[in-house]
């Protein structure tokens, strides 16, 4: 299982979900092998599979038939630590999706999401990128995090967040329990899906946010980049791995060979090192040209051409089709995303 950390400022919101569960939150944390003192510091971390085991022990445990969608209604962007506030103070619904789509490795990191156009609706997809986690593989994930998505759009817009349809990998469940799904949602419900999604009106991406703070956001997102800094260095060779990634940006693109070369080990032992944390030189490569590139497009004067080159992409359309693979979204789109602050 890969070796990614998560901050522990997010345990208590675990702690909420274990008493919700009705099991016990120090046999839990205990269970999970997580220290009482760590619980609320962004400085700590734990790890995926210590969330797997505080999770999966929740969902399986508890007596509530429909726990995931209980849990992800009662939610609101307050609840996402430092993610939901930067989320909450940027000047629209679109914006605030971008800055989930940068920071979510804080919160989320085994999963991606993704934001695609159809005619006037938009849709916004979630999919894993941790197979080996036992708890995204069952109906109460599936549930929490659709009826999170949805609760979370309307806590930032201010109550109202007017759905399409909703969509679930998992299998219709028991006809009792689908008039809660539809009271809650009241949309078309969509069942065996290949991702988990949402979908609404484009319109709705251009709301302003009513709790939009530029100068505040600005801070919260040096603060993000601060907390997501501590993950890089405390994730092993992996944040080693982009340290130097990042020190090499601008320079001839990088090879597995000069990064194995400055870490004083082999390419193949490089590999294997990561292979075990469970990522790869590609994907961390991507994650640092990801999170430059967001904070460039932020600056005033960003040209695209110079910071593709920068980057290390041969030309522009190959940064172009990357950062919307990355993001969601052109890079151009994006820049025009955050210049509306303010």
């Amino acid at each position: 299982m890969s070796t990614t950390l998560l901050p522990a400022s997010i345990l208590p919101g675990l702690m909420e979900v274990s008493l919700r569960s009705k099991v016990n939150a120090q046999w839990l944390f205990d269970r999970a092998g997580i220290d009482a003192d760590i619980v609320g510091r962004s400085d700590r971390f734990i790890r995926l599979e210590q969330l797997d085991e505080l999770l999966f022990t929740a969902f399986t445990q508890s007596d509530d038939a429909l726990f995931g969608l209980h849990v992800g209604a009662d939610n609101h962007y307050g609840n996402l630590d430092l993610l939901g506030n930067l989320m909450a103070t940027a000047a629209t619904l679109e914006q605030g999706l971008a800055v989930l789509f940068c920071y979510k490795d804080l919160l989320v990191p085994y999963l991606r999401f993704s934001l695609t156009h159809n005619g006037g609706r938009a849709r916004l997809a979630v999919t894993s990128q941790e197979p080996a986690l036992r708890f995204l593989a069952t109906r109460t994930h599936n549930e929490l995090i659709v009826a999170t998505m949805v609760s979370i759009g309307r806590s930032l817009l201010g109550g109202e967040m007017p759905v399409r349809a909703v969509g679930f990998v998992h299998s219709s469940p028991p006809t009792p329990l689908l008039s809660e799904y539809q009271r809650f949602f009241a949309c078309d419900l969509l069942f065996d899906q290949s991702e988990n999604a949402i979908e609404f009106d484009t319109s709705l991406l251009s709301l302003p946010l009513p709790g939009a703070y530029p100068k505040y956001h600005q801070r919260l997102q040096q603060a993000a980049e601060q907390m997501r800094d501590g993950l890089n260095r405390a994730a092993g060779i992996s944040g080693r791995v982009m340290e130097q990634l990042a020190n090499l940006l601008g320079g001839e693109p990088p090879t597995i060979d000069v990064l194995a070369a400055r870490l004083a080990m082999t390419p193949r032992t490089l590999q294997r090192r990561l292979q075990e944390e469970g990522t790869s030189f590609a994907r961390l490569r991507d994650r640092v040209r990801h999170q430059h590139a967001c904070d460039a497009l932020q600056q005033a004067q960003c040209d695209m051409s110079s910071l593709a080159q920068y980057l290390g992409f041969s030309d522009t359309a190959n940064f172009y089709h990357a950062f919307k693979r990355w993001q969601g979204c052109a890079p151009g789109q994006y820049r025009k995303q955050q210049r509306s602050v303010g």
